[in-house]
């Protein structure tokens, strides 16, 4: 690390992890939006206007994305987790943000939980599709999406309350 720190400072460095965790996010953000809006909205008839066509995505299509960007983000959060958890969250906690500091709590629980349900994930939306498995692969997509978009708003609020590196 002190080859790149040479280079760099350590602001500089931690605020480049969360831009890359932050790019990351946004991407995994849409591709579980996507799939979820081709889960619980599936094309009926040939593609016609914008929404059509988004729709006319297979669902199946999204998930080697979702899984590929899903570990990734993981991880890369992880190590920005690091900031938090000394620069972020004892100022919260000192100036009684609890509401704040529980949000960001379950969102470490939920996006474990995302990633531990990742194999199942990957499991049920593998080709060939079983109709069996409908059911399950919709509510895993769903809890997916849900997952990732709390995350991120999550996330966004504790980084706006002071900012990696700050």
């Amino acid at each position: 690390m002190d080859i790149i720190f040479d280079m760099i400072s350590v602001r500089t460095f931690w605020r480049i992890l969360l831009f890359f965790h932050f790019v990351l996010a946004v991407t995994l953000l849409a591709t579980v939006t996507l799939q979820a809006v081709a889960v619980l909205m599936p094309v009926r008839q040939a593609a016609g206007n914008f929404i059509d066509r988004v729709r006319a995505v297979p669902a199946a299509r999204y998930a080697a994305v979702i899984v590929i960007l899903y570990v990734p983000t993981f991880l890369l959060g992880a190590w920005v987790y690091i900031k938090y958890r000394t620069y972020v969250r004892i100022p919260m906690e000192q100036f009684g943000h609890w509401w704040t500091v529980g949000a960001f709590e379950f969102k470490e629980h939920i996006v474990s939980m995302g990633m531990g349900l990742l194999p199942a994930y990957w499991y049920f939306w593998r080709q060939p599709l079983s109709e069996e498995h409908a059911t399950t692969r919709k509510w895993l997509a769903l809890f997916l999406a849900f997952t990732v978009w709390y995350a991120f708003l999550v996330g966004h609020t504790a980084n706006d309350f002071r900012g990696v590196g700050a």
